[in-house]
């Protein structure tokens, strides 16, 4: 009886071998097509990623060319308000002077003639000198 019970033996360890050797294939077989999963999964995260960086690429370019647009614009603003300074200068704008002596005589500040007639600081000082309270001329132009 000892050789059936090593031959029984050893066929129950083939049965147990035959079964983990068939889980470990089944194993591995769910194994791989996890891992297919995984790299579609990758390269699906990888084309949005690359998509992604595309947008961010154009966008970027977008707000460069609005920047150098705005910029271009504030350019062309500042020449425009130069040379419409410049052409006051030259014209000679007597209504702005006007209505700078005019507030100078009511009392108004520098700044708030300034702000209102548009003048320059040399333009300021002239008018305030010839026609604030208590300088060289009168209200109408005359002497005290």
């Amino acid at each position: 009886m000892g050789e059936g019970l090593l031959v029984w033996i050893a066929a129950l360890i083939a049965l147990l071998a035959t079964l983990v050797a068939g889980f470990a294939f089944a194993l591995v077989i769910l194994l791989r097509r996890q891992l297919s999963a995984l790299r579609q999964d990758y390269q699906r995260q990888a084309t949005s990623v690359m998509a992604l960086q595309g947008a961010m690429k154009a966008l970027s370019e977008g707000v460069v060319n609005h920047s150098q647009a705005q910029a271009s614009v504030q350019r062309a603003l500042h020449r425009l308000h130069d040379q419409h300074s410049e052409l006051r200068a030259r014209g000679g704008d007597d209504g702005a002077y006007e209505q700078a002596i005019r507030l100078i005589r009511e009392g108004q500040g520098r700044e708030e003639v300034r702000r209102l007639c548009g003048l320059s600081q040399t333009e300021l000082d002239l008018l305030f000198t010839l026609h604030a309270p208590g300088s060289a001329t009168g209200p109408h132009g005359g002497p005290y």
